[in-house]
């Protein structure tokens, strides 16, 4: 697993500059024989199996660190709970400095791509152009998601955090079904700080569309910064967390339309 995250990372990508990552997710959806097309903006869509509904999967493609050449090595770096583990992290191929290896959203992207090998039946949605205001999910093709019946992002941060809002959003029903069904779970992996988030592509599904949704903590720190890492466990976490969740739901329709609720800045971190 450990091999095929850094080579992911490895991949430069930045917003409408994702070329470099289309290519190499769409070579591994060939290679595996899975369904998928592109739209006009390169946004990926997959559809795995036949279902009345599908769970859909979703990871944003592009970065904030612009395109150059870099290193992804392993290197020992602190988790939330301030334990050094195994990490990979950037040095760019000229300075030999520290530079941003794009966890946010690789790391997601690595993470749905290994969830979509687990079932048999599955949608997953890799937009383009979220770092900017989620342009790709506001351009979404409406018909992709008339049979999904929830969605699961991976763009939180660290390995303890999921959105409870995105910019006010509610991405499903307190205290409902959906939620109750796999709240067990989310707090058996560690996830327990449930955030008033800023924006990330689920806000944009739940606007658009009528199903719940869910964003889970990729494993990455120091996003946005020449700092930036990801730790390697907390990936794996993640994508039990996927696996768990998903076989929980099952593949039915968690309906939910959309609330907007009063939001203050400050109160969450930032998923942009």
């Amino acid at each position: 697993m450990k091999e095929k995250l850094k080579s992911i990372l490895s991949v430069p990508t930045y917003t409408w500059e994702e070329d470099q990552l289309i290519a190499y997710v769409t070579n591994i959806l060939e290679e595996k024989g899975y369904p998928y097309y592109l739209d006009d903006l390169g946004s990926i869509y997959i559809t795995k199996g036949k279902s009345e509904y599908y769970p859909c999967l979703v990871a944003h493609l592009d970065s904030v660190h612009q395109i150059k050449e870099y290193e992804v090595v392993e290197e020992s770096q602190l988790n939330t709970q301030g334990e050094d583990k195994p990490s990979l992290v950037g040095y760019d191929s000229v300075t030999g400095e520290r530079c941003g290896v794009g966890g946010d959203d690789k790391a997601g992207v690595f993470i749905c791509l290994e969830l979509l090998d687990k079932f048999d039946n599955i949608k997953a949605f890799f937009p383009v152009a979220e770092e900017i205001g989620c342009k790709g999910s506001k351009a979404a093709d409406e018909s992709f998601f008339k049979d999904v019946g929830y969605a699961v992002q991976f763009d939180s941060t660290e390995n303890n955090t999921m959105s409870k809002t995105l910019l006010g959003v509610e991405l499903y029903e307190d205290g409902g079904e959906f939620i109750n069904k796999c709240k067990g779970l989310i707090l058996e992996h560690g996830i327990d700080e449930w955030k008033h988030h800023p924006y990330t592509d689920t806000m944009v599904l739940k606007e658009r569309f009528d199903f719940s949704c869910l964003n889970f903590a990729a494993g990455y720190y120091g996003w946005h910064s020449n700092t930036e890492y990801v730790v390697i466990e907390d990936v794996k976490n993640a994508i039990s967390l996927g696996e768990k969740v998903i076989n929980k739901l099952g593949n039915q329709k968690y309906q939910y339309e959309h609330k907007i609720n009063n939001f203050v800045w400050g109160l969450g971190l930032p998923i942009v």
